[in-house]
């Protein structure tokens, strides 16, 4: 049953952000990593973090922490989305209008996966958003489907490597095909790997914030892996950096001469 109405989540509205293929992929790694705290940066009409909502009700344990500030729900696009979709959903979202957070609230509850999720409605801003204190245990999964800007890619990483679990991964969406993204990602991971910070990750910050940076960089090794979609659409590429402790010898090995 929650398969299906997941699947129905996906036919009806998925397509609209180019995520019916990426929603699935992430309830996948979900359903297999089992992580304790998923963010979602860009919730758009709920889609993705349904589905990645879904798979941590399946593993009994799990919350997704998905923000927007809903300016897309109430533009004319939104509106004329809303008003023209079709399925077992359609009638009683419709009658939500635009109340951004109702509507969510609605599209949860209908999956059921309401208890999995905390729907923020609110501008984005990284910093603010990796300092809430629900994260201090460490944030297992970084979704972000909002900008993917050079300069947003960097403030993204500044802000949420240091509040990473030891292991953990960060999605980056459409910004595999963007040249200029693509490029500040791998100098970034590279950097990262030869334990070097990039100039633009401490600026502003306090000495608190770049020691808790340093030592995430130094005790960590960092992949980054560009998922390509084979279908014609603007959105068609996540980037995936995985973060690993660096762990050579693990310490619980022993050696037998």
């Amino acid at each position: 049953m929650l398969l299906e109405k997941l699947s129905s989540l996906r036919e009806s509205m998925g397509w609209v952000y180019g995520s019916e293929d990426l929603c699935v992929l992430l309830y996948s790694l979900v359903k297999r990593t089992r992580p304790r705290i998923v963010v979602e940066l860009g919730t758009g009409f709920g889609v993705t973090a349904a589905w990645m909502a879904g798979a941590l009700r399946e593993n009994g344990s799990g919350v997704i922490h998905t923000y927007d500030n809903g300016s897309h729900f109430s533009s004319e696009p939104g509106i004329r989305f809303v008003e023209g979709l079709q399925g077992p959903l359609a009638d009683s979202l419709r009658e939500m209008g635009q109340d951004y957070p109702a509507f969510l609230q609605h599209v949860f509850q209908w999956a059921g996966v309401e208890n999995h999720v905390v729907a923020n409605w609110q501008e984005i801003g990284f910093a603010e958003i990796a300092q809430a204190p629900a994260f201090d245990g460490g944030i297992d999964m970084v979704f972000s489907d909002f900008n993917h800007s050079q300069d947003s890619i960097q403030a993204l990483l500044a802000a949420f490597l240091p509040r990473m679990a030891e292991s953990a991964s960060i999605f980056i969406d459409s910004a595999s095909t963007q040249r200029l993204s693509y490029l500040t990602l791998e100098a970034v991971v590279d950097a990262l790997n030869q334990n070097k910070i990039p100039r633009a990750f401490i600026k502003d910050r306090s000495e608190q914030d770049i020691d808790a940076l340093l030592r995430m960089v130094q005790r960590s090794r960092f992949r980054l892996m560009h998922l390509l979609e084979a279908c014609d659409r603007a959105q068609n590429s996540t980037a995936w950096i995985s973060i690993e402790p660096v762990d050579v010898i693990p310490t619980a090995a022993t050696f037998l001469h």
